[in-house]
């Protein structure tokens, strides 16, 4: 029996099968005897020809990837166990195995059935991720090294500098950073304020005197999400930057103790 491997790549909401490799190995003999011996090695002989095959194939359309995130390996039988434990695959692609998964298919419905399940497995490994970002972060913190830091101003003094290699926001950051300025003499302040109060905080400026002039025209001019605000300045700096989400205990720690704003250093600051 000839069953199929395709290879398939995923890049966003795109599916793109590549390449498709036939088995060509006969399915399980009934006879008994030295008949049956001599099928079963021809047989793992055209196996272990097909596991290699299918490896060098995965290896040139893999391995040119620069942003691959993960491979998922699935098929309907156990024989993708063994290829998955065998040396088959480069090594740098072995590393990137985040799954093996069972499909009641092969074929093009087989290869359906899996991204159908990629969203909750790469979910997983983004979680998993999330946690080892937070414990490099807790390590520099905790050992005093001078290569971590958080909360607003600390942050930004950071990435002014070009000092920040990974940049850590909450997803759940609802704070945006307004611009408050005198039309009558052009003073200005900056504030952040949460996203909930915007309008609140907006109408206290009525008849609010300006602490330079003394004129009740204060008004606010600028308004951006400090997400947003953040990530401008994190691409000016060339920063790496991490959404975490709070679903973790590692997200809630930096939602909570850290106020949702942490950076892990390229080198250490000079206190000033």
């Amino acid at each position: 029996m000839r069953q199929p491997q395709l290879l398939q790549q995923l890049q966003g909401r795109r599916l793109e099968i590549v390449r498709e490799v036939t088995s060509g190995v006969p399915v399980k003999t009934r006879a008994v005897g030295q008949s049956a011996r001599r099928f079963e090695r021809l047989r793992e002989m055209r196996l272990q020809e097909y596991f290699r095959r299918v490896g060098e194939h995965a290896n040139e359309v893999f391995l040119s990837i620069d942003n691959l995130k993960g491979i998922i390996i699935g098929g309907p039988g156990p024989t993708k166990y063994d290829f998955e434990k065998g040396d088959y695959l480069n090594y740098q692609l072995k590393e990137k195995i985040i799954d093996t998964v069972d499909t009641a298919y092969v074929d093009e419905q087989g290869v359906k059935e899996i991204v159908d399940k990629a969203p909750e497995i790469m979910r997983k490994i983004r979680y998993i991720e999330e946690r080892q970002i937070i414990q490099q972060f807790l390590y520099e913190i905790g050992h005093d090294t001078g290569l971590a830091t958080y909360g607003e101003e600390a942050v930004r003094k950071a990435l002014e500098a070009g000092a920040v290699k990974v940049l850590l926001l909450s997803e759940s950051l609802d704070i945006a950073r307004v611009k408050v300025k005198c039309s009558a003499c052009s003073y200005e302040e900056q504030h952040a304020v949460k996203s909930l109060m915007l309008t609140c905080f907006e109408q206290g400026l009525i008849g609010k005197p300006c602490p330079n002039c003394k004129a009740p025209s204060l008004s606010i001019t600028e308004k951006q999400e400090l997400i947003e605000n953040f990530a401008q300045l994190a691409e000016y700096a060339n920063t790496d930057i991490e959404i975490i989400s709070d679903e973790t205990e590692e997200g809630q720690m930096l939602k909570n103790s850290f106020g949702g704003i942490a950076a892990i250093l390229r080198f250490k600051l000079q206190e000033q």
